[in-house]
């Protein structure tokens, strides 16, 4: 039955990502539009190269400090030290704590370089460096709890029923994930970013026009208030049901009305297509396969011995499971990503047929490289393990051919470049713009 059960909604979260709203084909184009000056490209360059060495270097960590206790003799005895004989789910939970906090500790010195200097140095930093500390450990804190708890959560599943684990922990987890999608935006929310209602005035009566060409659908929008953290403009959405919202960055707000909408429309797109609900039943698919192959590395003899332990379910197999996890999650972050990115794409697709103004929609999207130094084309391997969004470049394109498509007019290079000069980040100089496929910072 757990098996049927398991199976089930893994293949329910399948369909429901594969049937889904897509962004509908349009003309190729050149991608004329989506040019930038030297200035921005020199600005963007100088702005992620560091962030790219830093993300290298703390994907290397994820996997080499969980790989230094299951590979080491000496990483192997502090784990049977930290577990003992008894070596139960409780135990396991202790180190499984302990060995994450390690493994933020090793990074530790990354996140302050990257959240506290460079976004300081580069302006997008507001909030004060104990206050920075205080924010990183609240976020650090409460992943080593939730690890802790999941570890003695799967051993105790695993002793209990050794051999349908799998599917009852895949059930499990996938309720799991939908309560916490569903109180994120009431428990966890109020902390990490506070909102407020959305106030009368200009955007709110901008937003107000897209809901009336969606059909008046019931949204609660807030204003979160992002600028205690950070200057840049983002907007999202939370939460599922009677909890789900879509929340503004109160930097938003510092955009034109219409462009602010245009973000609105994007996340309406969102809430509209549900996306929320689809990645909680997609997740079900994700844990069982994730699941399955951890059985199979819990089932090897070779491990076990090597672990000490006696059984799959045993203690002292903890740093082989969270080895496994962030091996797993290596591996699965690109097929997430690409999920996300398609995601994405039909939401940039309904935002433009909610406003029927690529114009705006393709000026707003330049305003996250002018402003916010995003790059217009990431190298590979960073869109393959960070790229949840189309590229800037790629949903200019889109925008491009959609207005040929439909014969609207758009406005040109120049004419955008003139109508974002005050939106500039302050690094970026003037200069003329290069030639398309240019640069790729």
């Amino acid at each position: 039955m757990w098996a049927l059960a398991a199976v089930g909604l893994a293949a329910l979260g399948l369909a429901a990502s594969v049937w889904r709203p897509l962004a509908p084909a349009v003309p190729a184009t050149t991608g004329q539009l989506a040019t930038f000056g030297d200035g921005v490209l020199t600005a963007v360059a100088a702005y992620r190269a560091p962030r790219y060495v830093v993300s290298a270097i703390a994907t290397v960590l994820g996997i080499a400090v969980p790989l230094g206790f299951v590979a080491t003799r000496w990483g192997r005895e502090r784990v049977r030290v930290w577990a003992g004989d008894a070596a139960g789910p409780w135990r396991a939970g202790l180190v499984a704590l302990r060995l994450s906090i390690l493994g933020s500790l090793a990074v530790l010195p990354l996140a302050v370089y990257s959240g506290v200097l460079h976004e300081g140095r580069w302006g997008f930093r507001t909030r004060s460096v104990p206050g920075w500390l205080l924010d990183w450990g609240v976020r650090a804190g409460s992943r080593w709890l939730g690890i802790a708890v999941l570890v003695v959560l799967l051993f105790a599943v695993v002793r209990r029923w050794p051999d349908s684990w799998p599917f009852r922990a895949t059930v499990g987890g996938t309720l799991l994930v939908a309560g916490a999608v569903l109180l994120h935006p009431v428990v966890v929310q109020p902390w990490t970013l506070p909102s407020v209602p959305l106030a009368a005035g200009p955007a709110a009566d901008a937003m107000a026009d897209v809901l009336d060409r969606a059909g008046d659908p019931p949204v609660d929008v807030r204003v979160g208030e992002a600028s205690r953290r950070t200057t840049r403009v983002n907007a999202l959405v939370t939460g599922l049901g009677p909890t789900q919202r879509v929340v503004v960055y109160d930097n938003l707000l510092e955009l034109p009305p219409a462009q602010v909408a245009s973000v609105f429309a994007h996340e309406l797109a969102h809430q509209e297509h549900a996306d929320l609900t689809r990645g909680v039943a997609l997740s079900g698919a994700a844990l069982l396969t994730a699941l399955v192959l951890l059985r199979f590395v819990l089932s090897s003899r070779r491990l076990q011995r090597a672990a000490g332990a006696d059984a799959p379910g045993d203690g002292r197999m903890v740093a082989v499971v969270l080895l496994a996890a962030a091996v797993l999650e290596l591996v699965g972050t690109p097929i997430g990503n690409a999920v996300s990115r398609r995601a994405e794409a039909a939401a940039d697709a309904r935002a433009v047929e909610l406003t029927r103004d690529p114009a705006l929609l393709l000026s707003t999207t330049r305003v996250f490289t002018v402003r916010d130094l995003a790059s217009p084309t990431p190298p590979r391997w960073v869109r393959l393990l960070h790229g949840t969004h189309p590229t800037v470049t790629e949903r200019i394109t889109y925008l491009e051919g959609w207005a040929e498509r439909e014969g609207i007019e758009l406005p040109t290079l120049a004419e955008l470049e003139r109508a974002e000069e005050d939106q500039h980040h302050p690094a970026v100089s003037d200069a003329p713009p290069r030639e398309p496929g240019g640069a790729r910072p």
